[in-house]
């Protein structure tokens, strides 16, 4: 398996299969990145298409100062800032993407069909209570969360995508995890 940079060196000079090597080895994470930032699965998609083929039209202008995957989340955290903004001037805005019920995350353990129905009731509400809890956090804590926790990216990396110290990634966290547990606490009390 090549390493990123290489992958990248190749793709520079227009070498296609480098092309399709990057984009085996980070659509999934960036679908995951786009998807639970805005919880719509075809406009996720479609920020992952620009993505590539924002990334087939900057290659010339890569350079190994970072790492790939640093290169290509800046890329994809510039599209959804534009795209968060064109969110915010819709009026309205509806989920493309299917039953919004059904929608869960790709990192987040569905319920197993051997499960009791309770079981699977309980788990679905709880994953649809942490869905929202997220949505409610601000872009800057939501980005900084999903980064961390569905994407697995350290703080270091997450400061360089953001381009803001390290410092402010883990006080946005620690701020996320806070605002989570709260909203969560409220859920739970008021199933009990």
């Amino acid at each position: 398996m090549q390493d990123d940079q290489e992958l990248m060196a190749r793709l520079k000079g227009g070498d296609r299969s480098a092309f399709e090597a990057l984009y085996a080895r980070f659509a999934r994470p960036l679908m995951s990145y786009f998807y639970t930032l805005c919880f719509d699965r075809v406009a996720a998609e479609d920020l992952l298409q620009e993505t590539f083929l924002r990334v087939w039209r900057a290659r010339q202008g890569w350079r190994p100062l970072a790492k790939v995957s640093t290169w290509i989340f800046q890329i994809a955290k510039n599209l959804w800032i534009n795209e968060r903004e064109k969110r915010l001037l819709r009026p309205f805005h509806t989920v493309r993407g299917g039953d919004e019920a059904a929608a869960v995350w790709e990192r987040v353990e569905a319920p197993r069909a051997e499960a009791s129905p309770d079981r699977s009731a309980a788990a679905r509400e709880t994953l649809l209570a942490l869905r929202a809890a997220v949505e409610e956090l601000s872009d800057k804590l939501r980005e900084v969360f999903v980064m961390a926790r569905y994407q697995g990216l350290p703080y270091a990396e997450i400061a360089a995508i953001l381009e803001i110290p390290e410092g402010t990634v883990k006080s946005r966290m620690a701020l996320a995890e806070q605002g989570l547990r709260e909203r969560l606490r409220a859920h739970w009390e008021a199933t009990r």
